[in-house]
């Protein structure tokens, strides 16, 4: 869990000027000011071995000391212990990344459970795009507009939950040429884990060949969209308009990252 020094960093850097009670509005609140603060990375640059380092004082260090962004079981890992540090019934959660995927995906990602007198609910900051600036009650047929987005959550089976999102298509940051329809974004599972549960995954998601290891990815919500950047490629969407940049002069995307991401290498 955090100190009180590191816990007043972390939400100063999330625009907090004091500690929230640990209820549901505040979640929703340092939900959307860690999507909006702290941006979804793979950035080579941030890797100083074969896959990301876990430990929760380099991620402090990497992630609120440093400025630089992480995925999910970095991003994940270090809110809830700031969730945890805040009074919140916290705890990692087994998850698969589905992204409208047909069949099952191999459990890919870590989540975040939170437990309320009103039920458990999904708190991710570390998905990368399309997940509610906002927590998601499991329970059945739930329904939720956030921010003009709309998620449905549904059983599975007696320990796996779907999050479906309903999609925007030509407004949406990923898949524009697809049409408007329900897609399952993600799979979480409400059995209890351990931190150490998620070694093995971290390792497999960042071995050659896999998405995170072999491409450069940054994504940040912003107040009015998103902003993303692959491998040279910028991507910005404001008010359902999108705009792609390609950077082939590396001053050009440091000056690019460093402007949109906060992002200095």
């Amino acid at each position: 869990m955090l100190d009180h020094e590191q816990q007043s960093e972390y939400l100063d850097k999330l625009g907090f000027d004091t500690a929230p009670r640990p209820t549901i509005e505040a979640l929703d609140e340092l939900i959307y000011a860690h999507q909006t603060s702290i941006p979804f990375s793979t950035m080579k640059v941030d890797i100083d071995s074969d896959a990301p380092c876990l430990d929760s004082e380099h991620l402090f260090d990497k992630i609120i000391i440093k400025g630089h962004g992480g995925y999910c079981f970095e991003l994940n890992k270090l809110f809830q212990e700031l969730l945890i540090s805040l009074g919140y019934a916290a705890r990692p959660a087994l998850s698969r990344a589905v992204r409208g995927r047909a069949g099952r995906m191999p459990i890919n990602h870590r989540g975040i459970l939170v437990a309320f007198d009103e039920g458990l609910f999904s708190a991710d900051v570390g998905f990368g795009g399309p997940m509610p600036a906002g927590a998601l009650r499991l329970a059945p047929g739930e329904k939720r507009e956030v921010l003009g987005e709309t998620y449905l959550v549904d059983p599975i089976d007696h320990a796996w939950w779907k999050i479906d999102r309903i999609t925007k298509a030509e407004q949406d940051l990923h898949d524009d040429a697809l049409p408007v329809r329900r897609q399952t974004e993600l799979e979480i599972c409400t059995a209890v884990v351990e931190d150490i549960d998620f070694a093995a995954m971290n390792l497999s998601c960042f071995r050659p060949g896999t998405l995170f290891h072999d491409h450069d990815l940054l994504n940040l919500r912003t107040r009015n969209g998103h902003k993303a950047y692959r491998d040279g490629v910028f991507t910005i969407r404001e008010h359902g308009q999108k705009q792609i940049i390609e950077l082939s002069d590396e001053d050009e995307k440091r000056e690019a990252l460093a402007e949109h991401f906060g992002f200095f290498f």
